[in-house]
């Protein structure tokens, strides 16, 4: 008979080992799940900053729609060539302008108009010939009382 003969262990096997390739596997799936988390937090970043410059742009785009309806609400209302201060209250109800300022040709208005969260002042120049122009103002004087 022959006598059996041992085989040397494998390289790898035993509880040494597999302690070792389940570390392996463990690191590369935190490692995957790091990399996933940096993902998901740039793309979140990401998308609120895009949402807000929308949010931005579409108020900037309602205040200049609103700006050029009061526009034309005012020439409706200065069709005789003189702007009232009861027609100026009646076309910017309920709001109320910033200022009026009358002259030998015509009457400019000063309005802040609004949006969401955005807001800026307009400068409506009513001239004796019936029409109405307006121009965005940089900023915004601060309120006097109507005459």
């Amino acid at each position: 008979m022959t006598s059996p003969t041992r085989q040397a262990p494998r390289r790898g096997s035993g509880p040494a080992g597999f302690l070792a390739r389940s570390a392996g596997c463990l690191g590369a799936a935190v490692l995957l799940c790091v990399l996933v988390a940096a993902g998901l937090l740039v793309w979140f970043f990401q998308t609120v900053h895009d949402s807000g410059r929308e949010r931005e742009h579409d108020a900037r785009a309602d205040v200049t729609a609103a700006a050029e309806r009061l526009r034309t609400r005012l020439q409706a209302a200065d069709a005789d060539g003189t702007l009232t201060d009861r027609e100026i209250t009646d076309v910017l109800h309920p709001r109320s302008p910033r200022s009026v300022a009358r002259t030998a040709t015509g009457t400019t208005v000063v309005i802040q108009v609004a949006a969401s969260d955005w807001a800026q002042c307009y400068a409506y120049t009513a001239t004796r010939t019936g029409t109405v122009t307006s121009r965005p103002l940089g900023t915004c004087p601060s309120p006097s009382p109507v005459p």
